[in-house]
């Protein structure tokens, strides 16, 4: 995910730059900077591709959000996990989404 992050952020400058040729209805075949976003953005997929292939669901690059499929107290549930945190140590139900967060140590059945 730090490398996802990271392409990411990289690519802003380049989004950008081809997003202003866009909306000025521009045709810059030769640019360079489109070939970086166009090249980045493979990479960028190609990673997210391998990260879900294991299994990992990429919510969110530029946040850095991965939910994990996760079985709890007999049902599936996410584990989340945020880039910079140092662990897994939150899940949300299935259709919660980041705002249902919870941390693993809290007591669900009561």
């Amino acid at each position: 995910m730090e490398q996802l992050v990271i392409m990411a952020g990289n690519l802003e400058e380049a989004r950008e730059h081809v997003k202003g040729l866009a909306e000025r209805g521009e045709m810059n075949t030769g640019s360079a900077i489109g070939t970086r976003y166009i090249e980045g953005l493979a990479a960028i997929s190609s990673l997210v591709n391998s990260i879900q292939e294991i299994g990992c669901i990429v919510k969110s690059i530029d946040e850095g959000l991965v939910d994990f499929p996760h079985v709890r107290e007999g049902r599936e549930v996410y584990l989340c996990w945020k880039y910079g945190e140092p662990d897994i140590a939150y899940w949300h139900e299935v259709d919660a989404g980041f705002a249902g967060r919870t941390p693993l140590d809290k007591d669900t059945s009561s």
